[in-house]
């Protein structure tokens, strides 16, 4: 007999049970009952390591906020000395020249297409993209019929749930 109760049902009085279905009932109920015992077990584990990572969390905060007080004195001190950069034995510290940010406004377009026509390719993308879902209700409903358009068949999706 295997582990499951299968060939006890199969056999039952020594006539065979021809409903794949009841066959396989008692089987499919156990496992189900094994998901659900596992699934279980992991939800304890999660909780206990978030209670024992709850110390370790405030930790980590109170060292952030160190880190960040430690890096403000750092940059206070490299103002108060009045130099760019200061390389030490333990690394360095400086000031890095950024490039001023472009901000673009609504009439961008609009502007380089009045003042510079010529140029406008250069600058202006113009970008064409489908409209997924009404256009996958119309194909379904077979309203619509593309050439360029395939379908791609897809398996069965496993899925379960125990109600036990």
């Amino acid at each position: 007999m295997d582990d499951w109760g299968i060939d006890e049902l199969i056999n039952k009085g020594g006539v065979m049970i021809m409903n794949n279905g009841e066959i396989y009932k008692e089987s499919i109920g156990k496992l189900l009952k094994e998901t659900d015992d596992i699934v279980f077990k992991i939800r304890v584990l999660k909780d206990d390591n978030e209670k024992m990572n709850l110390e370790n969390d405030k930790k980590i905060i109170e060292l952030q906020g160190k880190l960040m007080e430690t890096e403000a004195t750092l940059k206070d001190t490299l103002t108060k000395s009045k130099e760019e950069a200061i390389k030490t034995k333990m690394g360095w510290a400086h000031f890095r020249i950024m490039k001023d940010k472009i901000v673009y406004t609504d009439k961008t377009i609009e502007e380089i297409e009045t003042k510079y026509p010529s140029e406008a390719d250069n600058y202006i993308k113009i970008s064409k993209s489908l409209k997924l879902d009404p256009l996958k209700k119309d194909i379904e409903a077979g309203n619509i019929v593309l050439n360029e358009m395939s379908r791609v068949p897809q398996e069965k999706k496993f899925e379960y749930k125990y109600t036990g």
